[in-house]
């Protein structure tokens, strides 16, 4: 039912300065491969075949990457960074129906392929993952959850406390896109996502499998540690 994958990579990458000032966060290595490549095997093992990539200008390097190692995606532009809701919407012209959001920065091999087996037509369908190390996941709220699972119908979003964090994979309808309006910013996207959880059918899955956020530079340097095998 989902082909399609939207990879917002308009941000600054403010939490990974310096390393981010001379290279995209996207194509900071991990192992042997850029986070990039590494969600997009993620991504393409799950059976996601069209690549949505949300750049801005200057960043252009990304597909000039991503071209040079033969990957196929379709691009468009954010003309400056105003958040991954702003970020989503300018993909709406490149999407015709259920699409999985994937951030980079957020790593887990199968966290995909686990999202989309419990993927049955739910207006979203958001991922949680237990950390052993909560500190490298700041910002990561955990959402407000009940139900006796798989999948959890979702009531809101809690506070970063506990072991389960939201992370970054998460299934839209395509009438999301339509839903966020001309106008946000970086702060937009919690409260939007709130009114949207009055409409339809919304749920979260906890993914197995150890994640890893490589978004902020202590994170980072921690995560270079344990490289992907």
């Amino acid at each position: 039912m989902v082909k399609t994958c939207v990879i917002p990579c308009a941000g600054l990458g403010t939490r990974l300065r310096p390393l981010s000032l001379a290279v995209p966060k996207e194509l900071l290595p991990w192992g042997r491969k850029p986070l990039l490549e590494h969600l997009w095997t993620e991504m393409w093992e799950a059976g996601i075949r069209k690549f949505v990539i949300v750049l801005r200008p200057g960043k252009e390097i990304i597909r000039q990457h991503l071209e040079a190692a033969g990957l196929e995606a379709v691009y468009v532009e954010q003309k400056e960074p105003r958040g991954q809701a702003d970020a989503l919407r300018c993909a709406r012209y490149e999407v015709d129906g259920p699409f999985v959001m994937g951030l980079p920065d957020q790593q887990l091999p199968t966290g995909v392929s686990q999202l989309l087996a419990h993927y049955n037509g739910q207006n979203s369908l958001s991922s949680m993952v237990e950390v052993s190390r909560p500190e490298f996941f700041p910002g990561a709220s955990a959402f407000l959850h009940e139900g006796d699972g798989p999948c959890y119908r979702m009531t809101g979003i809690g506070k970063e406390e506990g072991p389960l964090r939201g992370f970054g994979r998460t299934v839209y309808t395509r009438e999301f896109l339509d839903f966020i309006p001309e106008e946000t910013n970086d702060s937009s996207f919690g409260p939007l996502f709130l009114e949207w959880l009055e409409i339809g059918r919304h749920e979260v899955v906890i993914l197995e499998g150890e994640p890893a956020d490589l978004g902020t530079l202590d994170g980072y340097v921690h995560y270079q540690k344990h490289p992907p095998g």
